[in-house]
């Protein structure tokens, strides 16, 4: 008995997972001395879990680290199957046990975030790209010719056509085009939407299967007056029933795609279904144009394509019967398992064997390129950037740049292109979002986060993410000139200010600042106005810490309320509150709610006398004009502490308020006469 331990990122329905266990099934159907069992690096789908022990694999579970290697060791065989994400990027770097390691990659691998690199290749004792594109990228071919013979091969991803046998046509009136998978743009064609409604083709229907962002599609169509071509089903597990549906697949995707040997297209040409497909990622080897389907260049292409299939019934009636015989000939879990199994049994000839990150098991590490990241000694706090820089390879060099460099104009150039990231290299699986995900205190992973959302117009998001990066120690001086140029766009006053004194103690000839900052004293002298805050002859302030449970703060804020308003001189007294980052409305609201109480608690109604007033994050200008305005300040149980530094409001005369009496409160007025 051989046990193949297969190892994946997320047991689950999509098609990595899928093709794992297809060719787990088939490849113990042909020999039963093989034994498939798997773990899954996140917890596992019920219903994967359920699909996988159909097929004959057993899904185990280990408690721990430790569990996990003990179940690598007794393993004859370890079969990765890889997708760039930062679970299984850390666990390839982790110290396994001796084995005899098999790579699959189920992406393309030429494009960032998901990407086939040398360390990968020089990790595993054999790899497997699934798809012909894929065999043939540069990585692969510039190895040494008898590495390249020893320890690559190609095996299709495995679909397993159990699930579409003896589909037959469903009558239907419209023409309908099929699309299966992610409805999002880190997969689909950007203009999927436009270039659909446009083809000129009467009673068409667009059906499209999966799970994403569909409200944004239904936008799109909406806008251009077509929604009604579109039929939006959601996840479907028996895509048969669809299947015989479709007269047309429409598989256009975006040009970045990290699509390898794609299961559903497999599918679908097993079914008899000619594909329109965009010649990007593995695609353009998956069907053979003006044979088993049409490959197009252009979005006006695709629509042509589209209505030439409407108008041409016998050209699809060809392509879809050469695609049928394509696709049992060349993909399917049964071709792949036969391809697969003798793999195993060579393997299973040679020794197991330590492996570490970087260092080639076959091959002599003299032969290997040197990277920027082996010479440059990286902080430790910067191990999520590093890690996410060597998943990416030599594809995106402008995030090594941005951590490395020294040079200002070479830094700027790289945050800008990072900025301009991809939808699927920002946002998507392996993405620079899922690595921070995976590492949140990163502070350059924070940086990238706040550039791409800034670009994408989030201000608010990526101030907060610029915030957090200077929190966790990225302090280069830029990183405070993209929190200025954020905080001034939310005109956050405060944060603007704070921003500007850091450039100014890092950068004071820094030009752009220095008009950022006469821009800030514009706009605090003619919009800060203190007859907005109602001062009256006496002016309290209060420095609430508004992260206090509810209860315990409405309680205090009650306790501060009545006081005041009970005073034989309430109508003389304005109470400020400050908010800090509290929104406005919510504190109003609170407030509200505090009001309330004291009046249905006490018959207290505030509003015949007491004025109240709520102030948010103030500027140092902004409080040097108020503060002289202040008579006291009434000290809480739970207070502020940040705000009430930066306020410089501890300078302030200070009482507690059980120590509040009306002689106090009528000494106060005095004192300011």
């Amino acid at each position: 008995m051989i046990k193949v331990l297969h190892i994946i990122d997320f047991l689950c329905l999509g098609g990595a997972a899928r093709s794992m266990i297809a060719i787990s099934k088939y490849s113990s159907r042909l020999d039963e001395q093989l034994q498939h069992q798997v773990i899954s690096l996140k917890e596992a789908d019920a219903s994967a879990v359920e699909l996988a022990e159909l097929g004959r694999m057993k899904f185990i579970e280990p408690v721990d680290v430790i569990a996990r290697n003990q179940l690598i060791s007794e393993a004859d065989l370890v079969h990765i199957h890889y997708w760039n994400n930062p679970q299984m990027f850390s666990f390839l770097h982790s110290e396994l046990p001796p084995t005899r390691l098999i790579i699959w990659f189920h992406v393309s691998g030429d494009s960032a975030p998901q990407v086939i690199t040398r360390d990968l290749i020089n990790y595993a004792d054999f790899a497997i790209p699934c798809n012909p594109h894929s065999y043939e990228l540069p990585i692969v071919r510039q190895l040494a010719p008898e590495i390249r013979q020893k320890k690559v091969g190609m095996v299709y991803d495995a679909a397993d056509f159990e699930r579409v046998q003896n589909i037959q046509p469903k009558p239907h009136y419209s023409f309908n085009v099929g699309y299966m998978g992610a409805l999002a743009f880190t997969k689909m064609h950007p203009e999927y939407i436009s270039m659909s409604a446009k083809a000129n083709i009467p009673h068409v229907k667009f059906i499209l299967c999966g799970g994403g962002n569909i409200n944004l599609l239904q936008q799109q169509a909406s806008a251009l007056d077509s929604l009604n071509k579109f039929d939006f089903r959601g996840f479907v597990e028996d895509i048969s029933s669809v299947i015989s549906e479709f007269d047309v697949y429409g598989y256009p995707l975006c040009e970045d795609t990290y699509a390898a040997a794609e299961l559903n297209l497999q599918e679908v040409m097993y079914a008899g279904i000619p594909a329109i497909v965009f010649p990007h990622g593995g695609i353009k080897k998956l069907v053979i144009d003006n044979y088993t389907g049409l490959v197009v260049n252009s979005e006006l292409e695709y629509s042509q394509a589209l209505e030439y299939l409407y108008y041409n019934p016998q050209e699809r009636l060809r392509l879809g019967k050469n695609a049928k015989q394509y696709a049992e000939q060349i993909f399917g879990a049964e071709n792949a398992a036969k391809q697969l199994n003798p793999i195993y049994h060579r393997l299973m000839e040679t020794p197991k064997r330590t492996r570490q990150w970087s260092i080639p098991v076959d091959g002599s590490l003299l032969d290997e390129p040197v990277s920027l990241l082996d010479v440059v000694d990286i902080p430790a706090q910067f191990e999520g950037a590093k890690t996410f820089i060597e998943s990416i390879g030599d594809t995106a060099p402008q995030f090594i740049t941005s951590l490395t460099s020294e040079d200002i104009n070479q830094l700027f150039t790289a945050d800008e292109k990072i900025a301009n990231s991809s939808t699927l290299l920002g946002l998507g699986e392996g993405g620079v979002v899922q690595y921070v995900n995976h590492y949140p205190q990163d502070g350059y992973l924070r940086l990238w986060v706040g550039l791409i959302l800034e670009r994408q117009g989030k201000t608010s998001e990526a101030m907060g993410q610029f915030i957090n990066s200077i929190q966790f120690g990225c302090h280069h001086w830029r990183v405070f000139w993209y929190l200025a140029q954020a905080a001034e766009h939310l005109q956050e006053t405060s944060i603007l200010q704070q921003a500007l004194d850091k450039l100014s103690h890092f950068v004071p000839n820094f030009v752009p600042a220095q008009e950022m900052r006469q821009r800030l004293q514009t706009l605090l002298n003619s919009e800060f106005d203190l007859s907005s805050l109602n001062l009256r002859e006496i002016n309290y302030i209060i420095f609430p810490d508004w992260t206090q449970p509810e209860d315990e703060l409405g309680l205090e804020l009650q306790q501060v309320i009545q006081s005041l308003a009970t005073h034989p001189d309430s109508e003389k007294i304005t109470l400020i509150i400050h908010t800090g980052n509290m929104a406005a409305e919510d504190a109003e609201m609170f407030l509200s709610s505090v009001v309330m109480n004291l009046l249905v608690e006490e018959d207290l109604d505030v509003t015949e006398g007491l004025e109240i007033s709520l102030v948010g994050n103030l500027a140092d200008i902004q409080w040097e004009a108020l503060l002289p305005r202040i008579h006291a300040r009434i000290v809480l149980e739970h207070e502020d502490i940040n705000a009430l530094n930066q306020a410089k409001a501890e300078t302030l005369t200070s009482y507690k308020i059980e120590d509040f009496s009306q002689a106090q409160a009528g000494q106060f007025f005095l004192l300011k006469q």
